[in-house]
């Protein structure tokens, strides 16, 4: 079937580009207004408790985050508008928006990360615990909503410059298939299931590790962290290591259908669903969350680890913080193990017809 060539839906671009002009708009005025009357910041709130990024002031960090975010800006748009760009051009291109990205890596903490895993304990904590209902405020606090805007924004770069890079090598912006020539071997659906399988594998054991730490807490068992610590986690404080290990225990297994022939059928048990394929969305859209937001939470707690902090890593401690010292791992396994699966799945594209 000849390929679709209807102008093709711009809502993601246009997006991408009102979230970053947006966000410039902001970054520039904070900057400016900080140099201006030396304090306090104008817009932007405290955003991080632990990282690379941690100790530099914000007179340097404001101005930083203030040029990235043009960056940022100025590459979307251009991506967005740019038209007939040459091999220069189009690596250059790719190459700023990977700057960019890398940058909102480490201007994010492990806040988002760690919001998702309390996030089922704590609703159902808070169904019976007054406390438990107040510290779901935490979501709508300055700090983490900035994040989570950082992370949305990095999400729409990425996705616009993948659009960017398809339509670049004559391919569909919407499934990557070539309209003209041969996909790669490695994007066919048996070479998708051979590496695919790997990194669901790799992508499986990281969180597994770090959900034993967590659940040996909470049962009382010291494991890489002081007795008397572990024995503070009683009644509420429990929500921390039950929450968080069980969303990372939970996740390793749902990591596995990635290649597993029940991540593409809904299983015998499942009342009502039994037989029935699963919606590619349902695995991809929130595996590919957890990957984006355990890189930035990865690198921040590598930096706090090999820092002077609390959580520098010693002999009594170091359950608190080695077992995420392979997070970026993580990351990039499950991004890979969930790319291979969208591969073998994304059956025919309703734009160029191909599948």
């Amino acid at each position: 079937m000849p390929p679709d060539t209807r102008p093709r839906s711009r809502w993601v671009d246009n997006l991408a580009v009102a979230w970053w002009i947006v966000g410039a708009g902001l970054a520039v005025v904070d900057a400016v207004a900080f140099r201006a009357s030396g304090g306090p910041k104008a817009v932007l709130p405290d955003v991080l408790d632990l990282g690379l990024l941690v100790d530099v002031p914000w007179s340097t960090l404001s101005v930083a985050v203030a040029v990235f975010a043009v960056l940022g800006a100025a590459v979307v748009s251009w991506e967005r508008w740019g038209r007939g760009a040459s091999r220069a051009a189009r690596t250059a291109t790719i190459a700023a928006a990977v700057l960019v990205l890398a940058g909102a890596a480490v201007l994010v903490d492990a806040t988002i990360l760690a919001g998702l895993g309390y996030l089922p304990a704590m609703l159902i904590a808070s169904t019976f615990n007054a406390e438990a209902r107040g510290a779901l405020g935490h979501y709508v606090e300055p700090g983490f909503l900035f994040q989570s805007a950082v992370l949305a924004g990095a999400v729409l770069l990425a996705v616009v410059t993948v659009r960017f890079a398809r339509r670049t090598v004559d391919a569909c912006e919407r499934c990557g298939r070539r309209l003209h020539g041969t996909d790669p071997r490695w994007t066919t659906p048996a070479s998708a299931a051979r590496w695919g399988r790997v990194a669901a594998l790799v992508a499986a054991a990281v969180p597994a590790v770090y959900a034993v730490t967590r659940l040996s807490w909470a049962l009382g068992i010291p494991l890489g962290f002081p007795r008397e610590l572990v024995e503070q986690f009683r009644g509420i404080d429990l929500i921390g290591p039950v929450g968080l290990g069980s969303f990372a225990l939970l996740g390793a297994v749902l990591t596995l259908g990635l290649f597993q022939k029940w991540g593409e059928v809904f299983p015998r048990w499942m009342l009502g669903l039994a037989g029935r394929r699963v919606p590619v969305g349902l695995a991809v859209v929130p595996a590919t969350i957890v990957a984006v937001a355990v890189m930035p939470a990865g690198i921040a707690l590598i930096g706090a680890g090999f820092g002077d902090g609390w959580l520098a890593i010693n002999a009594e401690t170091w359950g608190g913080t080695v077992p995420a010292l392979l997070w970026p791992l993580w990351s990039i396994a499950l991004g890979a193990a969930t790319y291979a699966y969208w591969l073998r799945r994304r059956g025919r594209c309703d734009v160029c017809g191909q599948g």
